[in-house]
């Protein structure tokens, strides 16, 4: 079926686009020769302590590392390495390093439990676990069975002087109790770094033989349906994504010389993506270890003064109650959003605070990270997520043909450069993500008369009302607006008759607000089969670390 390729120029076939955004190895060299000097990673943590590692530095350990991944260990191409680990220097340093030795990457969420952690190490196929001290009891639980072989430590303090970290390691282990060594065989970051040649120069002789669509991370992701899957993802798509987004963006990409604050976790896409754009274009990164309570951020805002912050929705809600990110929050420049759908009065509340725009990216980690975009200071169309990164096709697929007409519903489709090789050992569950050569995102959405996406919702999210679909995000955005609300979202329930019926979760402001209050809101706003049947008042949304609100846990509560 035809595109209109007058409504988005991305659709027309026509198109010609450069999305060779070069190997990442090269960016590599390039960056240790133009900034070795530069400020390029920085670890802060919430005491005021911070520690900044230059391009050099960083890179050179890097190599180092990358030699003994190969030649102490002996791990060849297609051998995979994990990092489980918060934000901080070693966590670049040793993905760099495990790039730098032509290995495969798998990040592991830092918050998952042992048999979490087992699961992935197992599916993954990891031989060596890069790990943070923080969790070393859950780790040696969680490595036996797995084909993991060594265990490196790693810690949030690695780069400081040794006087500061040994401080801080003691605050870390006998104060707080939120650290202690590995009991079992390991070797530490630091002691690989000392053990190895004080002159060493950077060798990239191992990855540039190699293929770009080599399979290059793992990245797990719950994809559009079941349990977590490994989605591959290659160099190729990496710097392809890059390069869209450059194409798309490219005052977001000139950072030499720009701090980026970054709260996201590394090891999610998004974290993950913005790290590679602070590598390859000379950035400052700013890494926050953990960013909860929201405080643990203030040092670092106030020390750092940040230009370019990436987050998600429920972040900059949050961080616009604070009254000292109010005083430190203004000099950023470039607000990028991901994630989660971004509120137009919350992007319009963060433009009044802070004078600073956002682009918006929609995204998944089955498209590396990104599909489409929004400069909230060119696009008025309300909950619009923008249009396609250049390169990227998008379709709606309803009742099994695929169009881009204006208002018509159904599951997003997508086609680009950036687009997953398939699921780690799943052939059959890669086979049924696809509609012929469309992958299928799970998300249902439609185009406006502008050609511009709107996300309707999660497919699996939708809710059968008196059969009517009810998607939560629209009523969510209903919600959200009501005063005396913090935060508010919905979910489908099924009764005990097996009908479904829609009920709103609702954090508190204002303690006086009521059930009926919310429910003439909505009454307001909404037409009456949308309206939720109930209210329940609770003390927090269940998120996952990276800010999504976890609506099955909100089902699973009642």
């Amino acid at each position: 079926m035809a595109f209109h390729s007058s409504t988005n120029p991305f659709f027309a076939p026509e198109t010609s686009l450069d999305l060779n955004e070069g190997r990442l190895h090269e960016k590599v060299e390039q960056a240790l020769s133009e900034f070795a000097d530069d400020p390029f990673l920085t670890t802060a943590l919430p005491t005021g302590h911070s520690e900044t590692t230059d391009f050099k530095t960083a890179i050179l350990s890097a190599q180092k590392l990358a030699n003994y991944l190969r030649e102490d260990l002996g791990l060849k191409q297609g051998d995979v390495v994990a990092i489980q680990s918060p934000n901080c220097t070693s966590y670049i340093v040793s993905m760099l390093g495990v790039f730098l030795a032509g290995l495969t990457l798998t990040n592991v969420n830092p918050l998952y439990t042992a048999a979490e952690t087992r699961r992935q190490l197992k599916d993954s196929g990891a031989r060596c676990l890069i790990g943070s001290t923080i969790f070393s009891e859950m780790m040696e639980d969680a490595i036996v069975g797995t084909p993991v072989e060594q265990i490196i430590a790693i810690s949030v303090t690695d780069f400081f002087p040794s006087l500061t970290r040994h401080t801080l390691n003691f605050l870390l282990r006998k104060v707080k109790k939120l650290d202690r060594p590995f009991q079992g065989p390991h070797i530490g970051l630091n002691q690989i770094l000392a053990n190895a040649p004080k002159q060493v120069a950077l060798d990239v002789s191992r990855v540039s033989a190699l293929a770009p669509d080599r399979d290059t991370i793992y990245q797990y992701s719950g994809g559009t349906t079941g349990i977590s899957k490994g989605v591959r993802l290659s160099e190729q798509g990496l710097m392809s994504n890059i390069a869209q987004y450059a194409l798309a963006c490219p005052d977001l990409l000139h950072t030499q010389g720009q701090t980026m604050l970054l709260a996201l976790p590394v090891y999610h896409v998004f974290g993950m993506l913005a790290s590679v754009i602070a590598i390859t274009n000379g950035g400052h990164l700013v890494l926050i270890p953990n960013p909860r309570p929201l405080t643990n951020m203030k040092p670092a805002f106030k020390k750092f003064q940040p230009d370019i912050f990436p987050g998600v929705n429920t972040l900059f809600e949050k961080l616009l109650e604070e009254d000292w990110f109010l005083e430190h929050g203004t000099n950023i420049k470039n607000t990028i959003s991901g994630a989660a759908a971004l509120h137009d009065h919350t992007a319009q509340k963060w433009k009044r605070a802070t004078g600073s725009n956002i682009v918006e990216g929609y995204g998944m980690t089955e498209a590396t990270t990104l599909i489409a975009i929004r400069d909230h200071a060119k696009s008025s169309a309300a909950g619009a997520a923008g249009s396609a990164l250049p390169g990227t096709k998008i379709g709606i697929l309803q009742n099994d043909l695929v169009t881009d007409m204006p208002d018509v519903i159904g599951e997003i489709v997508i086609a680009g450069p950036q687009v997953m090789k398939g699921y780690l050992g799943r052939e059959q569950e890669t086979e049924n993500a696809y509609h012929g050569d469309w992958f299928k995102t799970g998300d249902m959405g439609r185009f406006d008369e502008n050609g511009e996406l709107h996300i309707v919702d999660r497919c699996k999210d939708m809710v059968l009302v008196s059969g009517f679909n009810v998607f939560p995000n629209e009523v969510d955005a209903v919600l959200t607006s009501c005063a005396g609300l913090l935060e508010a979202a919905s979910a489908g329930i099924r009764t005990e008759s097996g009908a479904e019926e829609l009920h709103a979760f609702v954090v508190k402001q204002d303690e006086a607000l009521t059930e009926i209050a919310v429910l003439e809101h909505c009454r307001a706003h909404l037409t009456g089969y949308k309206v939720p049947r109930k209210v329940h008042f609770i003390e927090e949304l269940p998120k996952n670390p990276i800010g999504k609100i976890l609506r099955r846990k909100l089902q699973d509560s009642l």
